[in-house]
């Protein structure tokens, strides 16, 4: 299911770059931060929205947001890594515990610990990688279907 993005994709937790974590809320008002923010289209009639930020690095991070606010999915994408720690928040340790477990080699990762399912691949200077936790997905939605 992991589909790289075509372009360079990075985690855009960088100073001015408002992005919330795996499972946290984002705020979207009007007055949010927005630098490197866009709105990008999900297919008609999706229950979400899809954020994604780019930093000075060129690295670019997508947000898969339900209706109700909540960052259900990430996707990374860059010549370095994004701060995965900031990206994933309270489910990094699980992150740590996928990578512990992988068995998939060096370059590749795939990992479910609890609900979240990560997948990511990488080598000097490409970098991609997509998590999501399987109980805030909305309803009728597949990880996989997601751009």
């Amino acid at each position: 299911m992991f589909k790289p993005f075509k372009s360079a994709w990075a985690l855009a937790l960088m100073p001015g770059l408002a992005c919330a974590a795996l499972g946290q809320k984002i705020d979207l008002s009007p007055s949010a931060p927005v630098a490197g923010r866009q709105m990008t289209a999900a297919p008609n009639g999706a229950p979400y929205r899809v954020v994604q930020d780019q930093d000075a690095a060129g690295r670019v991070i997508r947000q898969y947001v339900a209706a109700d606010g909540t960052v259900f999915a990430v996707a990374w994408s860059g010549a370095t890594l994004p701060n995965l720690q900031q990206l994933l928040g309270s489910y990094f340790q699980a992150y740590r515990q996928a990578q512990q477990a992988n068995r998939h080699g060096l370059n590749v990762m795939r990992g479910t610990i609890g609900g979240m399912v990560v997948q990511t691949r990488g080598r000097v200077g490409d970098f991609a990688g997509f998590a999501y936790d399987a109980a805030l997905v909305p309803a009728g939605v597949s990880p996989e279907q997601l751009p």
